[in-house]
């Protein structure tokens, strides 16, 4: 049961920042300037756009805590493994 949630935090991690970089490509090329907020782009609006945009990066914040959660055993194996300063033979 563990796995599918840990599988479903990275699919959603994955997914959000796909969403994030799409919308960021689409407000970058997007025209800009008064009224442009309600120009059709790919089938929504500007402002709307805007909204993927801000809901895809705050979900990355939820996301990428909620796997360190779940990770967080491999995370503290991880660091006390390389924060060792190496041994002499």
């Amino acid at each position: 049961m563990s796995w599918i949630i840990r599988a479903l935090a990275i699919y959603l991690l994955a997914t959000a920042r796909v969403m994030l970089a799409l919308s960021g490509l689409v407000l970058y090329f997007a025209p800009s300037g008064p009224g442009s907020g309600h120009q059709i782009i790919l089938g929504a609006t500007k402002d709307m756009w805007k909204n993927i945009h801000s809901y895809a990066a705050f979900s990355i914040l939820a996301f990428a805590a909620a796997h360190v959660v779940l990770y967080r055993r491999s995370l503290i194996f991880y660091i006390k493994k390389t924060a060792k300063p190496p041994q002499e033979k």
